[in-house]
């Protein structure tokens, strides 16, 4: 139904079913930075011709690995298995989910479209991590990024509406009016594991499956560059819980109103703040650690890296000069970046950041923290290394 799907292994390509995409268990790594960087240019088209390029560095069911390409394909060749035409795969998504899923469970408030929500006028400012204040408004603008990969996670929604979806769960399958929209079968496969996560949980399709002292649950929490969901259900008892915030990584947050109300509901003691506020505290520090230590960009060091780069993965990326400080714009983001401090003792840059000469930081929301390089080629052309690790892009200058 999707001639056009390929990954970088061409006898994979010919095997892969809809269950590998969306198990998290094929060895795909995330590829964010790819969404990201060039999120104003990609259509639904774009993401599953990206494929070609993925990579499966382990066997299937070895490890837990979760690709949002690989999740929105999932949608889109389900929009394809509908009917849908090449070209227009987004619209034809948006409208079998209004048809076979919205519509019947009563999600009124739930869609697809950024224009709905902005002429709404009935929505919540995203914020992201800053280094000088805790939290700051981001620009909603900036959540269009998520709108390629739609089907991983581009959904406006509330908790009523999420609330009338996690009864129909409960129902397996029925809406709160009685409408099934679909089998008790096949829903109850979506639960079924698929690849460990830890000794305690595993992935299925779509939903980690879990437990709460022994007792099953199934959830999943979601983040954009601003806001932050995550929704839980006891099947066999029969409670479900949403928790949606708008602010980037407040995962901790969200997950200790699960578990609060999880603590009442078994008469639990009070467990998890006390692990929710180590959760969030370590998280904040491992986002902007890098960024806190900063000193001001020396113009004279930096001007022989002025200019465009270009990286084969995330596009172009503009290193210029402006008002007193360096800049990075990678077209979706303009950020100012700072000279990463040195360490009194060992005279490296970054205490616990592990960087070295000539390092630099994003430090501007929502990617306070990114590691920056600059450095010389063997035949001394300038090039920039942007994160670090498995997320590391080497881009070149090309004027």
């Amino acid at each position: 139904v999707l001639p056009q799907f390929a990954v970088a292994d061409a006898e994979l390509s010919q095997t892969i079913t809809m269950r590998n995409l969306v198990c998290a268990c094929t060895g795909v790594p995330r590829r964010d930075f790819q969404l990201l960087f060039n999120a104003n240019e990609l259509s639904a088209e774009d993401i599953v011709e990206s494929l070609q390029e993925f990579e499966f560095f382990t066997a299937f069911g070895e490890a837990f690995q979760y690709s949002n390409q690989l999740v929105a394909t999932g949608g889109y060749a389900a929009a394809a298995a509908a009917g849908a035409e090449w070209g227009d795969l987004f619209n034809a998504y948006a409208a079998e989910l209004q048809e076979r899923v919205l519509d019947p469970i009563g999600m009124g408030n739930t869609t697809l479209s950024f224009d709905e929500v902005i002429d709404s006028g009935n929505y919540a400012m995203p914020h992201s991590i800053g280094v000088e204040t805790p939290y700051e408004v981001m620009p909603l603008e900036e959540e269009r990024v998520v709108l390629p990969v739609a089907p991983a996670g581009a959904h406006w929604s509330n908790v009523l509406d999420m609330g009338r979806y996690l009864i129909t769960e409960l129902n397996r399958g029925v809406t709160p009016d009685g409408t099934r929209v679909v089998s008790d079968e096949n829903l109850a496969e979506t639960w079924v594991p698929q690849v460990p996560v830890s000794a305690e949980s595993s992935y299925g399709l779509g939903w980690f499956v879990d437990q709460y002292k022994g007792q099953p649950m199934m959830q999943h929490g979601g983040n954009t560059l601003g806001f932050s969901s995550d929704l839980a259900f006891l099947p066999e008892v029969g409670v479900g819980i949403s928790v949606i915030s708008n602010g980037r990584v407040t995962d901790a947050f969200n997950e200790a109103v699960r578990f609060r109300l999880l603590e009442l509901l078994f008469a639990q003691p009070m467990e998890f703040d006390a692990q929710a506020d180590f959760i969030h505290e370590s998280i904040r520090e491992l986002i902007v650690a890098g960024a806190e230590d900063t000193l001001p960009v020396d113009e004279t060091a930096v001007a022989p890296f002025l200019g465009v780069y270009s990286n084969p993965e995330l596009g172009e990326l503009l290193l210029e000069w402006e008002d007193g400080a360096l800049y990075a714009d990678v077209g979706e983001f303009r950020m100012e970046v700072r000279a990463q401090a040195a360490d009194e003792e060992t005279g490296e840059a970054g205490a616990d950041s592990q960087l070295g000469d000539n390092e630099y930081v994003i430090f501007d929301a929502p990617f306070a923290g990114l590691p920056l390089q600059l450095e010389q080629a063997e035949d001394e052309q300038a090039q920039v290394r942007l994160g670090q690790g498995v997320d590391e892009y080497l881009f070149t200058l090309v004027e």
